[in-house]
C-alpha cells in the first residue's frame, strides 16, 4: 500500500484545479495552534507545474484521505544546474490557512473605523475562552468586521463553549494570532483554520487525549529515534503593576518555583498600567496576566521521536497534531501534546514522520523530564554530601 502524500492544488476562490502526482519530494508541518508550512519540488518539465503559481493553494491529504494541511503558495522559486539535461526544477513554499490569523491585529474598538478608536484597550470580562476566541475572530476578521477588514471566505465553527471563564484587556492592535495563541495555551484548546467546501473555517477544539493507545517505544519497534532537550526560565517572580495614571497604583508579586532551578528567582515586570484599579476583576485581570508571563517563561522542555507507521498505529488515522501520546524515555512514559509533526515524502522512500512532543503547561512532558532532572542532581547532591563525610 503506498505511503505517498495526495496534493493537490486549488485557485483562489478555493476550487480544485488539479493533482500533482508527480513531485520528487514533498515535506509539510502541520503544527498546534501555530502557522504550519509545506515545501515541495518538482521537476519544471512537468505538465502539472503551470497549476503552481503564487495565489493558488495546495491541499495535502494522507493516502487515506485524511487533511494533513492546506494553504496558499507563497513563493515558486525556479533552479537549474549545467548538469541538468531538463528544464530544471520548481521549488513551491506554502503556509497553513492558519497564517490568515497573523494578517490582522485587535482593534479597540472593532465596530468603528479607524479614525474613530478612542478607546485605548479591548477588554474580555468573565467571557468562555472559547466564546472569547470566536468574537476575537469575528469582529476583527470574520463575518462580523468591518467591510473593508472582512474577510468573504472566513466563517466560524458553531461555538463548543470550550474552556474557562477568561478576564483580560487587550493593549490596542496587539496581533490576533498572538492573543489567539496565549488565550489557547493558557485554556488547553486548540485552534484552526482549515478548509471546510469553498471556505475557510475558524474552529477550536479540545484535543483528543490518545496517550492510551498511541504509544511510541523502541521495544515496541514504532520508534527509531528520540531525544528531548531542556531550557532554563526566564521569569519565575511576575510583579504586576496595574493604574497609575487615572487612579492609584496596585502592586503585586506572584511566585512560581522551577523544579530543576527551585531556588532561582528571575523578576519580569508585568504592566497593566493601563487598567484602571477601580475595575471590579482587577484581581482576576492581574492574577491572569501574572499567570500567562509565568507560564511563557517558565522552563522550557521538548521530546522529538521519530514514530515509524505500522498498521496498528499510523499518523493521520491513529494520532494527529493536537493529540495527546506517550513516548518511553529512558524507561519512562512521557505524555504530552504532539506540537508539530514534520512528513517528508519522496517518490522512492514514501513517507516518513518526525513528531515534536511538549508543552510549557507544567502538567505534561516538561513537568516530568524537570522533575525527573530535578531528583537526579537532589541524588547526586547527597552521594557528594556522603563522600565528603
Amino acid at each position: 500500500m503506498s505511503t505517498a502524500l495526495r496534493v493537490y492544488v486549488r485557485n483562489p476562490a478555493l476550487e480544485r484545479i488539479g493533482q500533482i502526482d508527480d513531485y520528487t519530494s514533498l515535506t509539510v508541518i502541520p503544527r498546534y495552534n501555530a502557522i504550519g508550512s509545506f515545501v515541495l519540488e518538482i521537476s519544471a518539465d512537468s505538465g502539472k507545474a503551470n497549476l503552481l503559481a503564487e495565489g493558488n493553494g495546495l491541499i495535502i491529504r494522507t493516502a487515506d484521505g485524511t487533511l494533513v494541511d492546506s494553504g496558499p503558495i507563497r513563493t515558486v522559486d525556479w533552479s537549474r544546474s549545467k548538469d541538468d539535461s531538463g528544464a530544471g526544477k520548481l521549488t513551491v513554499g506554502g503556509v497553513s490557512d492558519t497564517e490568515l490569523l497573523a494578517r490582522y491585529t485587535c482593534w479597540p474598538a472593532p465596530g468603528s473605523a479607524i479614525g474613530s478608536q478612542a478607546d485605548t484597550v479591548y477588554k474580555i470580562s468573565g467571557a468562555v475562552t472559547e466564546t472569547a476566541m470566536r468574537t476575537l475572530v469575528n469582529v476583527n476578521a470574520g463575518p462580523g468586521a468591518l467591510a473593508s477588514r472582512r474577510n468573504p471566505l472566513l466563517t466560524l465553527a458553531a461555538n463548543g463553549l470550550h474552556g474557562p471563564t477568561v478576564t483580560r484587556q487587550l493593549n490596542q492592535f496587539e496581533g490576533l494570532l498572538a492573543v489567539l495563541t496565549e488565550l489557547a495555551n493558557t485554556a488547553g484548546l486548540g485552534f484552526r483554520v482549515v478548509q471546510v467546501g469553498s471556505g475557510l473555517q475558524f474552529q477550536v477544539y479540545e484535543p483528543t487525549d490518545r496517550s492510551g493507545t498511541a504509544r511510541f517505544a523502541f521495544r515496541r519497534g514504532n520508534l527509531t529515534d528520540a531525544s528531548y532537550t531542556t531550557t532554563p526560565p526566564t521569569c519565575t517572580r511576575a510583579l504586576v503593576v496595574a493604574g497609575g495614571q487615572s487612579t492609584p497604583r496596585a502592586c503585586k508579586t506572584v511566585d512560581r518555583a522551577d523544579p530543576l532551578f527551585p531556588g532561582l528567582v528571575i523578576e519580569q515586570f508585568v504592566d497593566l498600567t493601563s487598567v484602571d484599579t477601580a475595575s471590579v476583576d482587577l484581581v482576576a485581570q492581574m492574577d491572569q496576566a501574572a499567570e500567562e508571563a509565568l507560564t511563557s517563561g517558565a522552563g522550557q522542555g521538548s521530546l522529538s521521536i521519530s514514530p515509524i507507521d505500522i498498521p496498528q498505529l499510523r499518523y493521520g488515522r491513529d494520532y494527529q497534531v493536537g493529540d495527546t501520546v506517550s513516548a518511553m524515555v529512558r524507561e519512562s512514559w512521557m505524555t504530552d501534546v504532539v506540537r508539530e509533526v514534520t512528513l517528508t515524502c519522496t517518490a522512492g522512500d514514501g513517507t516518513t514522520v518526525k513528531a515534536a512532543v511538549g508543552s510549557s503547561d507544567g502538567d505534561g512532558t516538561v513537568a516530568r523530564i524537570y522533575k525527573y532532572l530535578a531528583q537526579v542532581k537532589k541524588d547526586v547532591g547527597r552521594l557528594k554530601t556522603r563522600k565528603a563525610a
